[in-house]
């Protein structure tokens, strides 16, 4: 704003300046005109005027010394003084040419003309540096923007130049970039399309287009009035062609015509670009406007409807991004649907008027070209729609890739789906070649129907009798020249509405798809006291497929329920039925009060802890504690880096799977809700942890004691604690009640629990035995304080107590509140562990994937709770602080300045070096021929005595036809290396994402990544092939229109030096502004995908939570910052297409008065000429600089793709080492001195590791969170590369192996089961290396062979996105499936049965003994339980290998640290 104050105040320097000097002219001729020729009239004349200046003189004086703005009065009086000078001019001209009766004299001319000018200064001053709100009062520090701007700025877009100043002298960020306006906020424009779509499905047939057209219409119908004026200003420059040729030929005709031309020739192109410019704006103001509206509809549709009825995130990726981009690439130029034809009608008349009937036989090849087209048009339509949907199958592909990176690279998958992506992308490049082709034939013969026109229409003339002269010929080819531009235009806006029409119809049935009604779980129930009520419900995820049947179901008000069966029960599709995520065909599903939702995977937003907990709930600091502390996040907050002010990466990625689903938890604590809803979340954690959980949490002494609970498990340690069981089989409740009458029932229940206690050990029933009861004697100890909450459930101040403490914690009333955040009995287990040699401060529990390495930059990191004293302003800061400072995603990269010619030359690399120089000479060859033939029209046209008419047009055929030819070899030249490069980048940056470690994808979002593969790809697929020919095309015509007009006049070349000059500083400063500004367009869009990425993953707990309405808040947020630096571009576009035409004016103007000045030596058809390229250089020249700005933020894309495609690699999957086919032969491994840092710069996870496992051992891995359990797996994976030390297998150290040698031999079964999509099949066995026997005895060793047999498809059935249409557990068993069929000797068990039932999980124990008996295993734990019979243990602590013995041994020394984490779980 300072920098508007300044501009301002010089004008009101430079208003008073000229004043006087005005003032001072005026005076100074009053006296000279009064001693020359002192009339009466005269001197009362020259006093008036004089008078009147001074007086307006003191007016800009007096307003200057207030600090105001010039009045309206004062302005609209400058205005008016320059209008009524310039009808005084007219006059005064007339007379000093004799063209009227008053003679005019040399000296009064001179004297107009001075105060004239002054006055035209005034006026502009007046109009340009207007604002009603500047003063020095009314400073504000704020970026100016277009609401800011006054009628003049706005028509000349002045209002821009702030911007376009500020990144000439540094890069723009987006805090340069001025806001949208309110017309153009996406929260207004959603609502506006929204009222018209919901109008639209009133109607029998509801169309998306009649709904954009009510939203949006009438601003895109109003730019048609300025299209009109503008195609009518086309037809000036060849009307009066003719006459400045009658001018030159006749030779006796006054200089005032021809200058009178000249001031046309000036005038028309100035208001001609006025009204484009203006058109141009309204309609590309349209175009981001259906942006808005389907990103915005798109996204809120996704939160009403259901991915499992078919609909992908690679399919909504891309309505978002292909087809919402389509919409906006049309909408400028869909006015050409009528103007094209209307241009191309009236040069028909006006050419005709010409030549008369000749003029058909060019109409009839058009009208030939027509029909073909259109065949051409229909075929093209059908293949785009199946290239669309091969992009969504290619952007679905590409999205499971990043999803499921870290399995893919675990089991070595790489190459298999390097090759799924590859023959998708084979199959896509097939079809756009295809499509290019049929558009290159189209393309083609429209580029030659103005040559054939020409070479039909004078050939008919010439044969017909026709005299052509130079009168004739050169405004018909000026005609034929404005001909071009619609014809050449009519085929891409054809195409361009061929695809925008498959987008629609793609866009239309998104949003025809049904909905999850919103009504279908109701919110009023009558009985009092009840919470939860379902009867007779019958629940389907799809329809016409029943899910849950006949369930009749109510839970009271404060009752905590049990929800338990075997794997694909039902007990996950009853919780999400609850929350409407399932349709309810038959009976009814009813709930009173909130609802808070802990899904079985836990979802992570990426934002910091604190803000995952609170979910955008107002802080409560005292609740906030509690909760976290309820919840055993406070050890975990005590060793993140910046405390719960940690940014947690994407998905949760620097959190352990017990973190993450403990976060979850207290989201849903936090939240405060009447009903909540865990769908088996304590199976992340250990025994001991999910006890606690369940105890200070869920059970009857926990902070939601009075709330409704329901509680699907698989921990039978936790059923006697609950008031009810619900027992589940097959979709159906078989059994409920409460524990002990289930047990002594002779039912489905107590038959499980004996089947579970037969296949159990000993000491597993006696472990299960302790647990429960120490877990119903720390109930027992809490019951007052129980009864207590309970009697208060109605303040929810008093539901958030603290976390109930034990005996001993009583009896220390007096302590602090802020010494007690930990309960008693963790600073008795911290006192133990000193005893040990652990760090105090390390008392979490243990959960089985360790933190990742950002967790480790500070390892004793402290936050406390905030201070009461400190102000609400401080506590932000210093979040803020915090947050900056631990950053996991890091803010994407960006190049600045001028985008290197190395991108370029890695584009033409990409085409063929051959080939792009071969292209490059057709189109200057294509240009040539055509020069040659209109020089030689030119020659013609002058022999206006010749008989050999046929010679002449025969030379001129010769010409055009060879320019023809060269055309067809230039458009499918580009055709077919278009179609290479794209191919040749999107291989190159697949592969280099999928080989990259995985410290890139742990730091970069996947939106981030998809808009490379989507609408960075689609530039290169569809727009730089298509801009590059067109920037090339135009500049062949500049440079040979500039080499006609300098061989015709070196005089006019003088001139055009300075205008030259000016064209290419004006380039040079808005580029520098439009490619940052293209830059940040492109990285503020990576943030929509990323968010939109994120609301699908957690779209059922953000509908549990009824927060879709701040969701969709974020994502117009985030499409407002994108938008507007797409509207300051286009805006700066605009002004620079608005100068570079007047300056092609000033040329056209330059050139016409050479014409006429010099007509007494210049032939007639060698004037036609140079005017038609004068004519032409003004539009080309236009097109050839804003090409070559399109063409650079076009390469912009090639730039982000370039980066992708160099990032750093993991080493080689194959190398020369061999490897017999049974390695390894016995599965002995040996850890010598291992050292692991994840990245550069941090600090070591594993220090020294030294220990030999037996081959065919089991081998239990423990220690707390941190202590370098994962790092060790993913060392022995080879996903992070040690810094010292190495790991042999079987005598082989594997930093010399090739990653798929080694991944391909070493098993490993996760704990976040992942399945892509696809077939069971392809799941299990991607590489077709086994048969169907072995793939169904894979399944029956994993007790699912019935399960998949009951499907319709068998291996065959089709697998949705993620695995969503199979519970965790099923999704478990298939990745313990992929462990067996690989039959390798080392296995690594990374607590693979949690999401599993007791029954199914015997089963499986007694599998993993049986078929792993000859294998080594390495199991992860987090229950001790499940190691306590390994052959030896490694105990870790803070990277480094603290105990390795055998269970035995270890429990007998009562110093260990095993010890101590076996007496802390209750064993």
């Amino acid at each position: 704003m300072v920098q508007q104050f300044r501009q301002w105040k010089r004008s009101i320097q430079l208003e008073i300046v000229v004043s006087f000097l005005l003032v001072g002219w005026k005076i100074v001729w009053f006296v000279v005109m009064g001693v020359t020729d002192p009339k009466s009239y005269i001197l009362l004349y020259s006093g008036a005027t004089l008078f009147q200046w001074v007086y307006a003189c003191l007016l800009v004086l007096l307003e200057s010394k207030k600090g105001v703005s010039r009045s309206w009065k004062l302005r609209l009086f400058w205005v008016i003084a320059f209008i009524t000078a310039t009808i005084k001019l007219r006059t005064l001209t007339l007379g000093i040419f004799h063209q009227t009766e008053t003679i005019v004299s040399i000296l009064e001319y001179l004297s107009f003309i001075g105060g004239y000018i002054l006055i035209l200064i005034l006026s502009i001053t007046a109009v340009l540096f207007f604002d009603n709100d500047m003063s020095y009062e009314k400073m504000k520090d704020r970026v100016q923007g277009e609401v800011d701007a006054n009628l003049f700025s706005r028509i000349t877009f002045w209002w821009i130049n702030d911007v376009l100043r500020k990144g000439y002298k540094n890069p723009l960020d987006m805090s340069d970039v001025p806001s949208l306006t309110e017309l153009d906020w996406a929260k207004n424009l959603s609502e506006k399309f929204e009222a018209a779509w919901d109008h639209q499905l009133t109607l029998p047939k509801p169309s998306l287009v009649r709904a954009l057209s009510k939203a949006f219409g009438p601003h895109f119908y109003v730019s048609a009035i300025f299209k009109a004026i503008q195609d009518a200003l086309l037809f000036v420059g060849p009307i009066l062609l003719g006459n400045i040729i009658t001018f030159v030929t006749t030779r006796n005709v006054s200089t005032y015509d021809g200058m009178l031309y000249v001031l046309f020739y000036f005038l028309a192109p100035i208001v001609q670009s006025l009204t484009l410019h203006q058109y141009f704006h309204r309609c590309f103001r349209v175009g981001m406007w259906l942006r808005s509206a389907v990103v915005t509809s798109v996204y809120r549709k996704a939160l009403r409807t259901s991915l499992r009825e078919g609909t992908t995130v690679g399919e909504i990726v891309n309505l978002m991004s292909v087809d919402a981009q389509k919409f906006m690439d049309l909408c400028p130029y869909l006015h050409m649907i009528w103007s094209a034809p209307a241009q191309i009608a009236v040069a028909l008349i006006l050419l005709y008027r010409q030549l008369g009937p000749p003029v058909f036989a060019g109409l009839a090849v058009m009208l030939i070209m027509i029909p073909i087209n259109l065949y051409i048009s229909n075929l093209a339509k059908k293949r785009t729609t199946v290239s669309m949907r091969l992009k969504d199958r290619r952007t679905k592909a590409v999205n499971e890739v990043l999803n499921g990176i870290k399995v893919i690279k675990l089991y070595s998958w790489e190459q298999s789906f390097m090759d799924h992506v590859k023959s998708i992308r084979d199959e896509e490049l097939s079809v756009m070649k295809i499509i290019k082709y049929i558009q290159g034939i189209s393309l083609l013969l429209w580029s030659m129907s103005p040559i054939f026109v020409s070479v039909f229409t004078f050939t008919v003339y010439v044969l017909m009798g026709g005299k052509l002269t130079a009168a004739i010929a050169f405004p018909c080819l000026s005609l034929f020249n404005v001909m071009q531009f619609p014809i050449n235009m009519l085929p891409n806006v054809v195409s361009s509405l061929i695809e925008a029409s498959v987008s629609v119809n793609r866009l239309q049935n998104f949003l025809l798809r049904s909905e999850l009604n919103p009504n279908v779980v109701s919110h009023t129930i009558t009985e009092p006291n009840v919470a939860i009520k379902i009867e007779g419900a019958t629940m389907e995820w799809e329809s016409g497929k029943e899910t849950l049947k006949n369930i009749n179901l109510t839970v009271n008000q404060g009752e905590l329920i049990a929800i338990v069966g075997q794997v694909g029960s039902g007990k996950s599709s009853l919780v999400s039925s609850l929350v409407g995520d399932l349709s309810n065909p038959a009976g009814s599903i009813a709930v009173k009060g909130s609802i808070s939702l802990v899904t079985q995977q836990a979802w992570i937003q990426n934002a910091t802890l604190k803000d995952n907990v609170l979910f955008a709930s107002l802080l409560n600091e005292d609740r906030y504690q509690k909760v976290i502390d309820a919840c055993a996040l406070i050890p975990d907050i005590a060793i993140l880096p910046g405390g719960d002010q940690t940014e947690i990466g994407e998905k949760g990625i620097n959190l352990s799977g017990g973190q993450k689903q403990r976060v979850s938890i207290a989201r849903a604590v936090y939240n405060d809700s009447d009903i909540y809803l865990f769908d088996d979340p304590l199976s992340a954690v250990d025994a001991h942890v999910g006890r606690s959980i369940f105890q200070n949490v869920i059970g009857h002494s926990g902070l939601l004691v009075g709330k409704t609970r329901v509680l699907v498990t698989h921990g039978v340690h936790y059923l006697p604690f609950v008031d009810r069981v619900v027992m589940m089989k097959e979709g159906r409740i078989v059994e409920e009640g409460a524990y002990d009458d289930l047990l002594n029932a002779d039912g489905p229940f107590s038959s499980l629990m004996k089947h579970h206690n037969e296949s159990s050990s000993p000491d597993s029933l006696k472990d299960e035995e302790e647990v429960t009861n120490k877990l119903r004697e720390s109930l027992d100890k809490s019951a007052n304080r129980s009864e207590k909450l309970s009697s208060s459930t109605s303040n929810s101040q008093a539901i958030l107590s603290p976390p109930q403490k034990n005996v001993q914690d009583e009896q220390l009333e007096e302590e602090d509140e802020e010494e007690s955040l930990i309960p008693k009995q963790q600073q008795e287990e911290e006192e133990d562990l000193e005893d040990v040699h652990l760090e105090k401060n390390h008392n979490e529990e243990e959960d089985g994937i360790e933190m990742s390495p950002t967790q480790r930059l500070v390892n004793n990191a402290v936050v406390t709770p905030t201070p009461s004293s400190t102000t609400p302003t401080t506590a932000a800061l210093a979040d803020d602080k915090l947050k900056s400072d631990n950053k996991i995603i890091q803010v994407e990269s960006r190049q600045e300045g001028k985008v290197s010619f190395k991108v370029y030359l890695s584009y033409f690399k990409a085409l063929g070096g051959l080939l792009s120089g071969s292209i490059m000479g057709f189109y200057v060859a294509t240009q040539a021929l055509s020069i040659m033939a209109n020089w030689w029209l030119s020659v013609w046209s002058d022999q206006s005595n010749a008989d050999n008419a046929r010679y002449y047009l025969s030379i001129y055929v010769a010409f055009s036809m060879g320019a023809v030819a060269l055309t067809f070899f230039k458009s499918f030249g580009m055709v077919f290396g278009s179609i290479r490069g794209s191919k040749l980048f999107h291989e190159k940056m697949f592969m280099a994402v999928i080989r990259s470690p995985m410290s890139f994808f742990d730091t970069t979002p996947i939106g981030r990544i998809l808009n490379r593969f989507s609408k960075d790809q689609f530039t290169i697929d569809e727009v730089i092939s298509r801009t590059f020919g067109m920037f090339l095309n135009t500049f062949c015509q500049v440079f040979g229109s500039i080499i006609v007009i300098g061989i015709v006049s070196p005089f006019i070349i003088l001139a055009m030096i300075p205008i030259a000059a000016l064209f290419f500083y004006i380039q040079k400063y808005y580029l520098n502004s439009s490619r940052e500004l293209t830059r940040l367009e492109g990285i503020s869009r990576s943030p929509i995908y990323a968010h939109f990425s994120e609301t699908l993953a957690g779209v059922t707990t953000i509908r549990a939570f009824q927060e879709g309405s701040r969701f969709i808040k974020q994502n117009e947020k985030l499409l407002d910052d994108n938008q507007k630096c797409y509207y300051i571009n286009i805006s700066a576009n605009r002004w620079l297409a608005l100068r570079l035409e007047f300056l092609g004016a000033c040329i056209v103007t330059s050139t016409v008065m050479y014409t006429v000045l010099a007509s007494h030596h210049i032939a007639p058809g060698t004037a036609g000429l140079v005017i038609t390229y004068a004519l032409a250089i003004t539009s080309n020249m236009n097109w050839m600089v804003r090409m070559s700005c399109d063409l650079e933020n076009s390469v912009v894309s090639v730039e982000r793709i370039q980066e992708y495609c160099q990032l750093p690699s993991e080493a080689a999957l194959k190398n020369d080492y061999r490897l017999g086919r049974s390695w390894p032969d016995h599965g002995t491994i040996v850890f010598k001195d291992l050292w692991l840092a994840y990245r550069e710069g941090l600090e070591p996870v594993l220090r020294g590791i030294n220990c030999t496992i037996e081959a065919r051992h089991k081998i239990g891995i423990v220690g707390r969170t941190g202590a370098g359990k994962s790092s060790l797996t993913q060392a022995l994976f080879r996903l992070v590369e040690p810094l010292k030390g190495t790991i042999e297998i079987d005598g082989v150290d594997i930093t010399e192996l090739g990653l798929h040698d080694l991944r391909s031999r070493v098993a490993i079964v996760p704990q976040d089961p992942v399945i892509f999509a696809g077939t069971i099949r392809s799941n299990l066995d991607p590489f077709t290396n086994f048969n169907d026997q072995q793939l169904w005895e894979a399944l029956e060793r994993t007790h699912l062979k019935k399960a998949i047999q009951d499907l319709d498809g068998g291996l065959d059935t089709k697998v949705q996105e993620n695995g969503e249409n199979f519970s965790v557990g099923q999704r478990q068993l298939l990745c313990m499936g992929r462990a067996l069929l690989k039959k390798a000797k080392i296995i690594v068990m990374d607590e693979a049965t949690a999401a599993i039932d007791i029954e199914t999980d015997a089963l499986i124990q007694q599998t993993i003994r049986s078929e792993f008996a000859e294998c080594t295993v390495l199991t992860i734990a987090h229950r001790i339980n499940t190691i306590i019979d390994s052959d030896k243990v490694m105990v870790l602590d803070k990277g480094e290998l603290v105990e390795y013995d055998s269970p035995q041994v270890l429990t007998n020394n009562h110093e260990s640290i095993f010890y101590s984490l076996v007496e802390k779980s209750g064993h």
